[in-house]
């Protein structure tokens, strides 16, 4: 009978690139830190099985996604680190949990000129909704910003090796039919998916 790691072996070699999703807050003892009071939900055992996942997709090659929490994750399996609340460890004017509907924009984000979504959109700022209080804080390895919020707030990132490593702040799967760039973005993925599957 195999082992938990083999079965998790075998099920990411069937599999052409791993997209890690929104959810809950990541537990801070993951990066070294203790839980603070403005600290939300956490969910121990996904963050385990994600960060195993993500550790094993990594050793492939193969392309990775991260959106909101999936960024997060990204980057803390890289030995980053968190700001466990926006609102009480970096006061910002804008309200990075937007009231308005999960399919309206929120705010702008700034990107950064020669990184891969300027690459891919062309533009220097594109609209973003908005639904997180946590944020990177310090980045992981091999990982760069690639835009921000007009307050700083590191709103997307990429990986600078050869694989495809992408994470966003926002969630473009909630955009993208009313949106070219955030649609772009899901593209983009896909493309590099299925170059992966023809190596």
């Amino acid at each position: 009978m195999e082992d938990k790691q083999q079965e998790l072996e075998r099920l990411i070699d069937l599999c052409d690139g791993f997209l890690f999703t929104g959810g809950k807050d990541v537990e801070p003892s993951r990066y070294g830190e203790e839980t603070k009071p403005g600290c939300g939900i956490i969910q121990k055992y996904r963050d385990e099985y994600e960060l195993r996942v993500f550790k094993a997709a990594l050793k492939t090659g193969k392309p990775i996604l991260g959106i909101c929490r999936g960024t997060q994750l990204i980057n803390v399996g890289l030995g980053g680190t968190l700001y466990q609340d926006i609102p009480s460890e970096c006061p910002s004017e804008i309200f990075h949990r937007q009231q308005e509907s999960t399919y309206s924009f929120s705010h702008s984000v700034n990107i950064a000129c020669g990184t891969p979504l300027y690459e891919l959109v062309e533009k220097e700022r594109i609209r973003a909704n908005s639904f997180h209080h946590q944020s990177i804080k310090a980045l992981g390895r091999n990982l760069a910003v690639m835009a921000t919020a007009d307050d700083g707030v590191i709103e997307a990132v990429y990986g600078t090796s050869k694989q495809y490593v992408r994470g966003y702040q926002w969630h473009p799967e909630r955009l993208f039919d009313k949106d070219e760039e955030n649609f772009a973005i899901f593209k983009d993925f896909i493309s590099a998916c299925q170059k992966s599957k023809e190596l």
